[in-house]
């Protein structure tokens, strides 16, 4: 999706799998674009700019249940906290502070990867 088009507004079950990922990836980033997809209780942006760097950025809740937990996840997967603006914490995850192989499928496994951690199920916190 480019930045003239309006953000997805849900995420299909098949998003996160690999090959859907690639193909809306190709299909949608070009350089000097942008995709955004929304979700229950995150929003995800990629951006490819015109030197070819690639930004991820997610935005939660600090609401959210699964806070803590997801930007543990993030922050596993390379993703650091940015800033916050009326109660959103941005992630930001970019290229340029990777040296890991080709530069888009690395971008493409960790938005596959961050998709993944923000469509997990929530997990009980029990009381010992």
């Amino acid at each position: 999706m480019t930045e003239n088009q309006k953000p997805q507004s849900g995420l299909d079950t098949g998003l996160a799998e690999p090959r859907s990922l690639a193909t809306m990836v190709d299909a949608s980033l070009k350089r000097g674009s942008s995709l955004s997809i929304a979700l229950s209780d995150a929003t995800v942006g990629v951006n490819l700019d015109n030197l070819g760097d690639w930004t991820i950025t997610v935005g939660l809740s600090s609401r959210s249940d699964r806070f803590h937990q997801i930007t543990s996840s993030l922050e596993s997967l390379g993703f650091f906290q940015a800033t916050e603006n009326e109660g959103t914490k941005y992630m930001l995850w970019t290229s340029l502070l990777s040296e890991v192989g080709d530069v888009r499928i690395n971008a493409e496994q960790i938005l596959l990867l961050a998709l993944k951690v923000l469509q997990s199920p929530s997990i009980p916190v029990y009381i010992r």
